[in-house]
């Protein structure tokens, strides 16, 4: 339940390789004026869920014909009760008065959440972290709140600050580190094999450093055949993990295998991973069930 990322993780003596497939990111926001409106239409364009929250009918009106998949028109406190939060839900505060988003972000800072935002000047941010500390705010919290709200990119009307809050949006949810789990044409692979006396290599990344062109997650099917679906990453690193995968589909051979390329040493390994940056990759035949 504490993993919010995939990769390795110790556990007692015993590494584990985990990967989570999380739910999609969701944005929620706070507020029903021109900006709220108009960061619903770019986040519908984003294919991003939104909730908005707005204690007034007309403004709540707004956001529903912006796009908004859900609206709650009720006080703050009481539809912020109903948005449990979770590590990928980013917050947005674009209230239409201070008062308001301190008692929104009172409630928000006690949530988990993968973003927090707050619309309003330097100076006025700097105030409500004041606040929000005097009143017992975790300090972590209250310090990775991002306000002002947005990149610097000077926006100056409802579209560009909008745009400005959900470009820094997708930065924190792309920085994130992420599995691309297991992607269709791996899956049909797959199916295709079912039945056949030679089981294929699913080949994983499980944790890597430094430059390299496919992420912790990736994976690689090595088919009975010899052919690959999928990839790790291109060039020397997968030629040697394509001979790796081979040696499992061999009679005899183990059934699985963990394999390092790193920069240290002088191995052949080393040799290779100093073409670029350093992986670890698991390679496992998967043998029909029963």
């Amino acid at each position: 339940k504490k993993c919010t990322t995939s990769g390795v993780f110790t556990l007692g003596d015993t590494r584990v390789f985990a990967e989570r497939f999380g739910a999609g990111a969701r944005l929620v926001i706070c507020g029903g004026g021109h900006v709220a409106a108009a960061a619903v239409r770019l986040a519908k364009l984003l294919d991003l869920p939104v909730t908005g929250l707005e204690d007034r009918p007309e403004y709540a009106d707004a956001l529903r014909e912006a796009g908004a998949d859900r609206v709650l028109c009720a006080p703050f406190e009481t539809s912020l009760a109903q948005i449990p939060g979770s590590t990928e839900t980013y917050f947005c505060v674009l209230t239409r008065a201070h008062a308001y988003d301190i008692t929104c972000l009172k409630q928000i800072l006690q949530k988990p959440a993968a973003y927090v935002g707050m619309m309003g000047s330097r100076g006025r941010s700097e105030l409500v972290r004041r606040q929000l500390a005097e009143a017992g705010l975790d300090p972590a919290r209250v310090a990775r709140l991002h306000a002002p709200i947005g990149l610097a990119i000077g926006g100056q009307t409802a579209p560009e600050i909008a745009l400005s809050i959900l470009a820094e949006i997708v930065q924190v949810k792309n920085s994130r580190q992420q599995t691309e789990g297991f992607p269709p044409a791996l899956l049909n692979a797959l199916d295709a094999c079912a039945g056949q006396e030679t089981p294929p290599v699913l080949v994983t990344i499980v944790s890597r450093h430094g430059s390299t062109p496919r992420e912790v997650g990736a994976k690689m099917l090595m088919l009975p055949d010899g052919k690959c679906v999928g990839s790790v990453g291109g060039g020397i690193m997968e030629y040697r993990t394509q001979q790796l995968a081979r040696e499992l589909l061999e009679p005899g051979a183990a059934p699985c295998r963990l394999a390092a390329f790193t920069t240290e040493g002088a191995s052949d390994a080393a040799a290779i991973a100093a073409c670029g940056g350093s992986m670890e990759v698991f390679l496992q035949r998967l043998e029909p069930e029963g």
